[in-house]
């Protein structure tokens, strides 16, 4: 194996320790402190602040990551298969089911737009003054 591939798959495993102890440790803060937020939720929290003091994404972090979003969608996969067990709910139970989706799908498409419109304005603010 030469120096890059060696040094490829140190940085791939670093990113994806990264990832596991972000995760772990938000996951031990929750149990410690008994708090009502998903031990996921914090981690993920811990590695945000943790890359706004690095200021950017290492490398490793970035690889790792990008395999998983192309993996997205195998990862809802437990959550949609869940569905199949809900076939005994009454039709008011899927009516607030279909509600909560939908509004939560269009919350999360606005918001999403908003931040991307906020950034696209930002960064257009940013390359003028070059």
């Amino acid at each position: 194996m030469d120096s890059n591939r060696l040094r490829d798959v140190a940085h791939w495993l670093c990113g994806a320790a990264i990832l596991l102890g972000c995760e772990r440790l938000g996951r031990a803060i929750s149990e410690a402190f008994s708090l009502p937020v998903p031990g996921s939720v914090l981690g993920m929290l811990l590695l945000l602040l943790g890359l706004m003091i690095y200021g950017g994404v290492p490398r490793g972090l970035a690889r790792v990551s990008e395999q998983l979003l192309r993996l997205l969608a195998l990862l809802f996969l437990p959550a949609a298969v869940g569905v199949f067990y809900l076939r005994d709910l009454s039709l008011q139970d899927w009516l607030a089911l279909l509600a909560a989706t939908v509004v939560g799908t269009l919350l999360s498409l606005t918001l999403c737009a908003l931040l991307l419109a906020k950034f696209l304005k930002r960064a257009d603010g940013e390359g003028g003054r070059d």
